[in-house]
């Protein structure tokens, strides 16, 4: 019986009995750790520890299980992934049972009454070219799947599809006459069959709800449970503030990838929201932010401000390049329709940096790369030294030259496993391979003291066409093997780049952490700092990177506080 400490009274939580992986590299092992309120208050060995239990204290015993730093995904775009989980995935879907997998899985996590949407039914089998058959949908079987919720879903060549809901709440039935340019789909009995052409699909699109807040906080709820399940804990999100927003008329749709920050604040004040937050701005606001009471820095624990971004390529290469040479690649010879131009870009990199904040710049290429990292150096060059931790966010490419010059300027990769698997299968014919040795080079960004992070950037590409992947362990599996593991005939992208498991976890906790200026708080379990950890269901640490693609995350804690578990 283990006798009670004069601190025992304080300690909420005690683990013990497993493998700690502290992220600190001062003791970076132990086996047992205590939590009171939403601190760790200790971290030692068993006995060490358990002396401070006392009457009311919960004890876990590991039984050898691994703990670790909660996970910290630092780009993702959460709104968007809020906007998702009301629609069913289709663009790889052209047969009924697949579609009824689909709608059946969203359907089960909404309420009563919500909207089911989705888009590009059949896309893929469209895109392959040759007579394709889309699919049309057989209503009774929807119909059995969603008695609760008005469906409706388009097509790849744009038509559409409406459950007997809809249907209802359009006021359309047998009886109603087709509209002027299009029509509804009829069986050889007169009865309705669903399908809704040219203008008949439009009139019930028109009639899908726009997402309220309190929709969008529904949403909010079942994306941060999936994250919470994979261990996710924090997340560093590309976000916006309406007041701020409001105020321009911007060229181009920019905030369909920057979320509404009032979800995350609104969830905050309830209590409810299970990630920590670290909001990235639009970089053309950073003059008007003062005003809405943001500088760098501020917020709180649960949402924090700091960061600007700005979107330059999709993939731009210097030359020589030939993109007719890449299919498949995801790069070009040209600009983004967002990109605002290098002189500009070089400007307002020069002003938010003189604002004090940092600056994330979406580049892809190593045109992009190299023309971020020349504005990011113009400003350390004009503007007074501070400690800066601007990023290149995802950094496909990047020329010979500037891994030095990136490493020098002390800046941030937020780097995506899951791109690496997509866009790397023809790099080295299509760019020729002392090119390719350069993509993706991740041992080689950390050997040149970039400070890497794995990014999972959901929930994907935003016309859905690849959904990413969000667990951590797979994609640090990726980050350590340079394949995916879903295929033993699968050859290893340039396998000199892997890096280790210890950088890839440090790449998922202690690095994000450092990124946003918010070491002093998370990113290490170490005394003092938030409660926010997990427990594996096996030591990644120490077994073949297959032990990643096995293990689970059986809890995972924030603020101390249970906000997943698999019992």
């Amino acid at each position: 019986m283990t006798t009670p400490s004069p601190q025992a009274e304080a300690v909420d939580l005690v683990v013990y009995g497993g493998i700690v992986w502290t992220a600190d590299p001062h003791r970076p092992l132990a086996s047992a750790l205590a939590v009171a309120g939403d601190r760790i208050v200790r971290v030692g060995d068993d006995a060490e520890i358990l002396q401070l239990a006392g009457e009311d204290t919960e004890v876990l015993d590991l039984d050898g299980r691994m703990v670790c730093p909660g996970f910290n995904d630092a780009h993702t775009h959460f709104e968007n992934a809020v906007d998702w989980y009301f629609q069913v995935a289709l663009t790889d879907v052209n047969d009924q049972p697949r579609l009824e997998e689909r709608v059946a899985a969203t359907a089960a996590r909404l309420t009563p009454g919500v909207w089911i949407t989705g888009g590009d039914l059949g896309d893929f089998a469209s895109t392959r070219g040759g007579d394709v058959t889309l699919l049309e949908p057989d209503l009774a079987a929807i119909d059995a799947l969603t008695p609760d919720n008005p469906l409706l879903i388009r097509r790849a060549d744009h038509q559409y599809f409406a459950n007997s809901r809809a249907l209802g709440v359009a006021n359309i039935d047998r009886a109603t006459p087709d509209p002027r340019g299009g029509r509804y789909g009829r069986n050889a009995g007169g009865e309705l069959t669903g399908m809704l052409y040219g203008q008949a699909g439009e009139f019930v699109n028109r009639l899908v709800t726009p997402m309220s807040l309190e929709q969008k906080l529904l949403g909010a709820r079942g994306v941060m449970a999936e994250l919470n399940a994979v261990g996710i804990t924090s997340i560093h999100d590309i976000a916006r503030l309406p007041a701020v927003t409001e105020e321009t008329i911007p060229p181009v749709f920019l905030e369909r990838s920057f979320s509404n920050a009032q979800i995350f604040r609104t969830l905050a004040d309830r209590g409810e929201l299970s990630v920590r937050v670290y909001a990235f701005l639009p970089l053309d606001t950073h003059d008007r932010l003062a005003g809405h009471g943001v500088t760098p820095k501020s917020g709180d624990e649960w949402l924090r401000f700091g960061a600007l971004k700005i979107f330059v390529d999709s993939g731009a290469m210097l030359p020589p390049f030939d993109p007719a040479d890449a299919p498949g690649t995801g790069l070009t010879d040209g600009w983004s329709y967002r990109f605002v131009g290098e002189e500009r870009l070089a400007e307002l990199v020069l002003a938010g940096d003189a604002a004090g904040f940092d600056i994330g710049v979406h580049v892809q290429g190593d045109r992009g790369c190299r023309i971020a990292i020349d504005a990011f150096e113009q400003a350390a060059h004009l503007n007074e030294p501070r400690d800066r931790r601007h990023r290149l966010i995802h950094a496909w490419h990047l020329a010979d030259d500037d891994f030095a010059r990136a490493g020098k300027l002390g800046l941030v990769a937020d780097v995506t496993p899951d791109q690496l698997l997509l866009y790397s299968t023809n790099l080295d014919r299509a760019i020729g391979p002392a090119r390719a040795a350069n993509a993706f080079a991740w041992r080689r960004m950390i050997d040149s003291d970039v400070t890497v992070n794995l990014v999972s950037d959901l929930p994907g590409a935003f016309n859905k066409s690849h959904v990413a992947e969000v667990d951590p362990l797979r994609n640090m599996y990726a980050a350590i093997t340079r394949t995916s593991g879903d295929s033993a005939e699968a050859e290893p992208f340039h396998p000199d780049q892997a890096i280790t498991v210890d950088e890839a976890l440090l790449a998922y906790t202690a690095n994000p952490a450092y990124s946003a200026h918010e070491e002093d708080v998370k990113g290490s379990l170490t005394p003092g700092k938030l409660a926010d950890f997990i427990i594996l269901t096996e030591d990644i640490r120490t077994g073949a990177p297959d032990t990643l693609l096995r293990a689970a995350v059986e809890r995972t804690y924030l603020a101390g506080r249970l906000v997943h578990s698999v019992d």
